[in-house]
């Protein structure tokens, strides 16, 4: 089910009503600075580019949950990842899976240690899939439920070596195949930052030009 923007909020531990009263406080400051640049001035095309930016940036206020959302999911995956590693060695140890996924609770922050928690206390009454499908619906991401997959079919075919090579496989591929796209994520986000010169230079171009109309009309109405 789709959250609302209220449910969003909380979910990421901000406060609903002063994230609300930012928004608003932005949106009057600039709209009042805009009327009073047009009042005092008399610069129509400035004030109203100036209120015109406040709803802007009021706009950017909110959008900027979505990244705040996929950066907590990026670092939920990036702990799971580095977890299963953990994981990997206890296995190897001869621990069985319930057993390996409880030794990591010391290693967890309290999202992580949460969900291995539910995870573990539904596994005590439900042997079959679900509880490793619902523990991967967490994370919205198809890399983990490929794993906890490859973690139950380790326990249902009885958690034999065998298995435990092709979860080790499979492991080793995703784990290498996440890096890369770390790392093509932060070559794409180095050539977003390149491009703010060009953005700052056209805000400036836009500027300058609106104050250029506005002399000019201001010296037709003395003509």
């Amino acid at each position: 089910m789709k959250r609302t923007l209220k449910e969003r909020i909380e979910l990421l531990g901000l406060n609903y009503t002063k994230e609300m009263l930012i928004v608003v406080g932005i949106i009057i400051l600039f709209l009042a600075g805009g009327a009073a640049i047009y009042l005092f001035l008399h610069e129509l095309y400035i004030g109203i580019g100036v209120g015109v930016l406040g709803i802007g940036l009021s706009f950017f206020y909110l959008t900027r949950y979505s990244s705040l959302e996929k950066k907590r999911e990026k670092e939920h995956v990036d702990e799971l990842i580095a977890l299963l590693s953990y994981f990997e060695i206890f296995i190897s140890n001869k621990n069985n899976v319930y057993t390996s996924f409880r030794m990591l609770l010391p290693y967890c922050s309290i999202f992580m240690e949460d969900a291995i928690s539910s995870m573990l206390s539904q596994i005590d009454t439900d042997k079959t899939v679900g509880p490793y499908i619902k523990f991967a619906s967490k994370f919205n991401n198809h890399i983990i439920e490929s794993l906890m997959l490859s973690i139950y079919q380790m326990v249902d075919n009885g958690e034999n070596i065998g298995q435990f090579s092709e979860f080790d496989l499979l492991f080793s591929n995703i784990r290498g195949k996440y890096q890369e796209e770390l790392v093509d994520g932060k070559k794409k986000s180095l050539e977003t930052l390149n491009s703010f010169p060009l953005i700052g230079a056209g805000f400036i171009t836009i500027t300058l030009s609106i104050s250029v109309i506005s002399i000019i009309g201001d010296y037709i109405n003395v003509i």
